[in-house]
């Protein structure tokens, strides 16, 4: 029988351990510097900011720690082996690959890249269904990070389209700490097994550890604290950001669940090692392009209404936000006063008493919503989509991934040719 309890109180053990650990804190700084870059760029372009930056870094530690409960349960539910990762040739290709595109720096393309090397050429020495394990869980995880993330981690930006079209839109971009266990297996003479050792049924691991093992003696397993990172970075414009974050997190799992699939057959039937590799850097990088494409092309979601004024965002601890204004809401009228332009909003806040009336129009739906003034303070505190003469935004750079290019095009000639 699996030892489920002892396994999830092993995961959680290890997290809260990793809180002692000074490498834990070292990310949780990198995380902190790279929430506070996006704070000082949405200061420039709004002039306020959305978010609270402890917040912020007080999430990432708790989603975190989370998903390293997660991964470390999955990771040694399939019984993945540290030895046989081949860590220490996955990182510099990984690093390799960043300096081509910074999104490379992902496990999927410097594991599958390592892993398919393996199969081919021999080398280097890692065990390739371990690494395509390892690549497929951590993937499932972070699918797990983003579907609970809601609005955490997004951003409002004005964007230009490639029709110079300026709307609003969500930069979403969230960084977890990951602490987990992985396990390291180490034989040992089977008459001197110490007591307490947690049993496991005959099915176990699902990864057997690979090498040669010494008549009368058994293979143990003792858990290594690593601490990770995790990184995701997307854009909403034709959707929510919980949209966003949902349809990308579905996506993500399954394709880490095929992964998964392929990885784990793959112990028996070596001939599917090479297909599971370039799975691995080719489907996520289908995944990407695919995904991008859909929600870049679609009709933008943040724009101005033929009525009102549409709310993009709104301030941290601002009235609007402590009436419960949403984004995507649309301002119809304060205090009585109709507001389709931000010099009329600009005269109700400023014609407004303390505590007033705004309605909103939300899902086709007309409400009012009751909002005070902060003391002393005429600031309603929202963002407003773009009108289409801002002075700063934000311009999507080109980037193509050249095998993808050349599908298309490959694609494009054999249809004409039908």
């Amino acid at each position: 029988m699996f030892p489920w309890q002892e396994l999830i109180r092993l995961s959680v053990g290890g997290v809260v351990a990793a809180f002692f650990e000074p490498i834990f804190w070292m990310i949780i700084a990198l995380v902190g510097f790279q929430y506070w870059k996006l704070q000082k760029s949405q200061q420039r372009m709004f002039g306020v900011c959305g978010f609270s930056l402890t917040q912020q870094i007080a999430l990432a530690i708790c989603l975190g720690s989370i998903g390293g409960i997660v991964g470390t349960f999955l990771l040694t539910l399939v019984g993945i082996n540290v030895d046989q990762l081949g860590l220490a040739y996955i990182w510099p290709v990984a690093i390799l690959l960043m300096m081509v595109n910074m999104r490379f720096l992902c496990f999927a393309y410097a594991g599958g890249v390592v892993a398919l090397s393996k199969v081919l050429f021999g080398w280097p020495n890692v065990d390739v269904s371990q690494v395509l394990v390892l690549v497929a869980v951590l993937h499932i995880t972070e699918s797990i990070l983003i579907a609970i993330s809601g609005i955490y981690g997004s951003m409002p930006i004005i964007l230009q389209r490639k029709n110079g079209q300026l709307v609003g839109a969500f930069n979403l971009q969230n960084f977890w700490p990951l602490p987990l266990l992985l396990m390291s297996a180490v034989a040992v003479p089977e008459l001197k097994v110490p007591e307490g050792v947690l049993g496991m049924p005959d099915w176990w691991p699902l990864l057997p550890v690979q090498g040669g093992l010494m008549e009368g003696h058994i293979w143990m397993y003792t858990m290594v604290s690593v601490v990770a990172a995790l990184g995701y970075t997307d854009i909403a414009v034709a959707s929510s950001p919980q949209m966003r974050r949902r349809k990308s997190a579905l996506h993500l799992g399954l394709y880490s669940i095929v992964l998964l699939a392929l990885a784990l057959l793959s112990v028996h039937y070596k001939w599917l090692q090479a297909v599971a590799a370039m799975v691995s850097f080719l489907g996520h990088e289908m995944l990407i392009q695919i995904d991008s494409r859909q929600e870049l092309e679609a009709l933008p979601r943040y724009v101005p209404p033929a009525e009102g004024l549409m709310v993009l965002d709104t301030v941290v601890d601002t009235p609007a936000q402590k009436a419960g204004i949403k984004s995507g809401d649309i301002l119809l009228r304060l205090h009585n006063l109709t507001i389709d332009t931000k010099e009329q909003l600009a005269e109700a806040i400023y014609l407004a008493p303390p505590v007033f009336i705004i309605e909103i129009l939300r899902d086709d739906r007309r409400i009012e919503k009751k909002v005070k003034f902060s003391q002393n303070h005429k600031m309603l505190g929202v963002i407003l989509v773009p009108e289409g003469n801002e002075l700063y935004y934000v311009q999507l750079a080109e980037d193509k991934f050249w095998l993808w290019e050349k599908a298309k095009q490959i694609w494009g000639k054999n249809n004409k040719k039908i």
